[in-house]
């Protein structure tokens, strides 16, 4: 009780000085004397418990390298004290406190010496409060100009500096208290503590502030706004020439320092800190990473307790993010082919690796005047697919028991079934010739005629089945009503796309496309884990079949062109949407080797709008943007073989062709997996929320629900 008494007397005396001097014993200590009793409480058992400071959560590329940071209110970085360079803290208590290593939590000392510098300069040239008083102020009693809150505020002082100085040498307890001043002290524009206020201003680590650093710096602690060193340059000079005369007063730098760090500019240019839940301001990847921890169940129950600890809880998050591919699949973009004549179009590359489904590589937004920025990577609706949708009726026929030895016929449908169908002319597919063809070349020529009588041969719902294990989820459940399926009256997601291919390289197993690999929280914590799927989607035997037969597209098909150097093995798919007249709006390239899986979509993001520039299809443009982006990026990696697919026991057989009769009109829309709604009727399905037209070389840009006449 004898160190508790002399703690209360020093304590009052303290006030009284202070109060004295400041010519507040008189109306404003009066109505505070009734407080006194429950500000100065120093029972043993009371504890000062400072909140735990808010800190955003940082993001990592795959390489563990620095790539942004999901901040909320408050942008902050917490670091150690010796963190901060020696400079900054010398500096700092210098202005602040220059006892700080002496006194209890209050000094009487600093107050006078406080008002003896205030009355020279004529203004608040330093404080009086001790850096203890401050952070009790920051953290627990807040800035109400009242004599009870700075009776609480020393009181609460006092206590903090004697429970977190009990037991342990006075230097470290210190050190402890100035760390956490440090870390949560407000310095502009949002930044919150020495750390995020260092990489602001001065794009720099605590550790490397120098004297002139930490001169504006600590200019900015009574007022970080008013003193701001963009908006009010005159008012931060003249706080920082003040800084540095208390540097001079207490020799840490000489007169000519002083002179040089008053000269020197102060920063310009400087942007306000960042809000993450404002999309606007955050990158593609950054937006999709936040959206994935927002529907994560494992770190929080309820989504309003995920946003509090991405934005607030100090997590670190390694992202899938590979800087190097970025740049790769932005200057493939760039390098689009038919933007001159297309100046609105755009193309969308989204990569992803095979063997985890890990997000490599995305560029897929636009900014459009009056909409903003649009997804295009994983639009709400999707764009037509074209024949890229062919690789999903091959995996449901190869799954069915046919083999790419298998022969079809190729000819255009009877005209009678065209009729019966409702639609106009007297072939449909168009770009088709006679005779029986294989499934190997089937799907290497991108014969249309072959895979709609497939696809009828298979069953619709047995092609809509493999999308949805593949990861394709816009395309609708009924969607195999229609024969023109496979030619892509559909919707899909470039990302998804990629993902689904990757599937078909990684022997069956497919991984959901994602941009998380890993969460630790702020003690080191490991929270999450990414761990590759071990279930097949498709039979591994079928994914390698596939393969081969998608190997044929590139080795001799309709993309020869793309053809890596080395040697090496590489898969893919073209897929052109072509309008009544001709015309194309969606053309894409799907392919992968067994490192990455890459899918290019190139239209305009506005609608589907018709292209020009000549023949516009999937291999002559899109093909060439996956080539300049998957050329590049795999020059340094080994050359893989893909697997091999088992031999087939069975001979080739020649598939039944499903329109080979003759049926009434209702016989037909069985036969053909059509139905009454879909034969050419202009009514349209709520559940799909889409079109149905009666011109089969339409495609509308959600699900399409007639014959569509598609290109390779």
């Amino acid at each position: 009780m004898l160190r508790i008494a002399k703690m209360t007397i020093r304590f009052l005396a303290i006030l009284a000085v202070g109060s004295v001097s400041l010519g507040l014993l008189g109306a404003q200590l009066v109505p505070a004397v009734g407080s006194l009793g429950g500000s100065m409480s120093y029972e043993q058992t009371q504890k000062v418990a400072l909140p735990a400071l808010v800190e955003g959560s940082k993001i990592l590329d795959m390489n563990g390298e620095p790539m942004g940071k999901l901040v909320g209110a408050e942008n902050r970085v917490i670091v150690p004290l010796d963190s901060i360079s020696l400079e900054m803290r010398k500096t700092l208590l210098a202005v602040e406190d220059a006892d700080f290593y002496r006194h209890n939590g209050v000094s009487a000392r600093s107050i006078a010496r406080a008002l003896r510098a205030n009355s020279d300069a004529g203004s608040v040239s330093q404080g009086g409060s001790t850096i203890t008083q401050q952070l009790v102020k920051l953290t627990l009693v807040g800035n109400e100009q009242s004599m009870a809150r700075k009776v609480r505020e020393a009181s609460l002082a006092l206590q903090l500096e004697s429970q977190v100085c009990e037991n342990r040498k006075k230097v470290d307890c210190k050190n402890t208290i100035l760390s956490q001043y440090l870390n949560t002290v407000y310095l502009g524009r949002g930044t919150y503590g020495v750390e995020a206020a260092a990489r602001l201003y001065f794009n720099k680590s605590a550790s490397e502030l120098d004297w002139a650093d930490a001169a504006m710096l600590t200019a900015l602690v009574r007022n970080p706004n008013g003193y701001d060193p963009v908006r009010h340059s005159e008012l931060a000079t003249e706080r920082r020439r003040i800084v540095t005369l208390r540097m001079v007063e207490q020799g840490l730098i000489d007169e000519t320092q002083a002179q040089m760090i008053n000269l020197s500019p102060l920063p310009r240019d400087l942007p306000d800190s960042a809000a993450a839940d404002d999309t606007a301001k955050l990158s593609y990847f950054e937006r999709h990473i936040r959206d994935e921890l927002l529907n994560a169940e494992w770190l929080a129950p309820n989504r309003e307790l995920r946003k509090y600890l991405i934005f607030n809880g100090g997590l670190t998050i390694t992202s899938t993010y590979d800087p190097r591919a970025q740049l790769l699949a932005i200057a493939a973009s760039e390098s689009n082919p038919i933007k001159k004549a297309n100046p609105d179009s755009v193309a969308v590359v989204a990569s992803v690796e095979p063997s985890t489904g890990a997000v490599r590589a995305v560029v897929g937004e636009q900014s459009i005047p009056g909409k903003g920025v649009v997804e295009l990577a994983e639009p709400a609706l999707g764009r037509s697919p074209g024949s890229a949708f062919k690789t999903f009726t091959l995996i449901a026929a190869l799954e069915d028991g046919r083999t790419m030895r298998d022969t079809i016929s190729a000819a255009p449908a009877p005209s009678k079934l065209v009729k019966n169908w409702g639609i106009k002319g007297s072939t449909w597919p168009s770009g088709c010739k006679g005779g029986s063809i294989t499934l190997a070349k089937a799907i290497s020529s991108s014969n249309n005629c072959a895979f709609a009588r497939l696809q009828a041969s298979v069953g619709g719902d047995k092609v809509v089945d493999v999308a949805h294990r593949l990861g394709l989820n816009t395309v609708d459940s009924t969607a195999g009503e229609y024969p023109s399926l496979t030619l892509g009256s559909t919707t899909v997601r470039p990302l998804e796309m990629a993902g689904a291919y990757a599937a078909i390289a990684n022997n069956g197993v497919w991984n959901p496309p994602h941009f998380v690999t890993k969460v630790t929280d702020r003690d080191g914590k490991v929270l999450y884990e990414y761990k590759p799927a071990t279930e097949q989607a498709i039979p591994s035997d079928v994914a390698q079949q596939a393969t081969e037969g998608l190997e044929g597209v590139v080795r001799g098909g309709t993309y020869s062109g793309g053809r890596l150097s080395q040697q090496r093995p590489a898969a893919g798919k073209t897929g052109t949407n072509e309008t009544s007249d001709g015309s194309n709006t969606d053309v894409w390239f799907v392919g992968f080797t067994p490192q990455i899986a890459t899918a290019v979509w190139i239209g305009d993001p506005a609608g589907q709008i018709r292209l020009k520039g000549g023949k516009v299809q999937g291999g002559n443009t899109a093909g060439k943007v996956w080539f300049n982006f998957m050329e590049p990026y795999l020059k340094d990696m080994p050359v893989e073989d893909f697997p091999t697919p088992p031999k087939s026991k069975t001979r080739a057989k020649y598939i039944t062709d499903p329109w080979q009769k003759s049926y009434s009109k209702s016989e037909t829309a069985k036969a053909s997996g059509q139905t009454k709604s879909s034969a050419g009727s202009k009514s349209s399905t709520a559940k799909k929320t889409t079109t149905t037209t009666t011109k089969p070389a339409s495609t509308q840009s959600t699900t399409a629900q007639a014959p569509a006449t598609t290109e390779p």
